[in-house]
């Protein structure tokens, strides 16, 4: 696919080398000296992933991203952010619709990493204009576009995303919406489901039962049974494909960051569809 390419321009932005608590000014902070300011650069660049065209239903799709890195005034890379979204190439409503959302998304989360205080890229460029290690690599959160389904009348997507902020290794993190196959908006799996939220949750909550009964050697918790058992909010870790719903428990919720992501599917059938 032919790449193309937007480059934003650069653009500065200052920020206070001494620690402020809880990302708030102090007062009298206003009246500070200028040589108390720590300038970083910022670049953004948005374009077509290498990927070819690929298909969900009778919708055609590619990946974009958007990236972005955040250097420290002394020159070390503090942080880089990977925005990877959906494009619908068609021209219905609903894809149109869709890729507004993804593009507001993206900008959205751009001016969270680039103006809140407690984001991580501000937290990296605090970190990374005291620390004196030659050999560490800079913090990031990557996101990137696993599952594209349409079925039942909307189309679901999944993204993944791994924040790294030091240390032996960062932390995977999903992120799902459902909109609608007519105007593209955005519907929530609740309204989708025959059954109620109530009896969706005691299904799931008993292929979980059984696939920590019977899976062992997955790596559960000891505990994990009692997690589930407590657990009443399953329809907000899930995505859908075209056998059904997958429900997914985090990693450190019933079992070792090593065993990942665990899930479980209940049918279309199941569900009453």
């Amino acid at each position: 696919m032919k790449k193309r390419w937007r480059k934003m321009a650069a653009c500065f932005v200052f920020l206070l080398a001494l620690p402020m608590g809880c990302g708030m000014a102090e007062e009298g902070q206003n009246e500070m000296e200028q040589t108390d300011t720590a300038a970083v650069e910022s670049t953004s660049v948005v374009q077509d992933a290498d990927e070819e065209s690929m298909t969900a239903g009778t919708y055609t799709w590619h990946k974009e991203t958007e990236e972005t890195a955040w250097n420290a005034s002394n020159g070390k890379a503090a942080f880089t952010v990977s925005l990877e979204y959906p494009f619908f190439e068609g021209e219905t409503a609903a894809e149109e619709a869709i890729n507004a959302f993804y593009q507001e998304w993206a900008a959205k989360k751009m001016d969270f990493y680039d103006s809140d205080p407690n984001s991580p890229a501000q937290n990296a460029l605090e970190f990374w204009e005291s620390d004196t290690t030659e050999d560490r690599a800079p913090w990031s959160d990557e996101y990137s576009v696993e599952v594209v389904t349409a079925v039942q009348g909307v189309i679901s997507v999944r993204q993944d995303n791994y924040l790294y902020t030091g240390g032996a290794h960062g932390m995977p993190g999903r992120e799902t919406h459902i909109f609608s196959g007519e105007d593209g908006s955005e519907v929530t799996l609740a309204s989708l489901l025959p059954p109620s939220e109530e009896e969706v949750n005691e299904l799931a909550r008993e292929k979980f039962l059984a696939r920590i009964e019977e899976h062992p050697e997955d790596g559960y918790f000891e505990d994990a049974a009692d997690t589930i058992n407590a657990k009443t909010d399953f329809l907000s870790q899930s995505y859908l494909t075209q056998e059904g719903v997958v429900f997914y428990a985090q990693p450190y919720e019933i079992g070792p960051y090593s065993s990942g992501f665990h899930e479980i599917t209940l049918t279309w059938e199941e569900l009453g569809l």
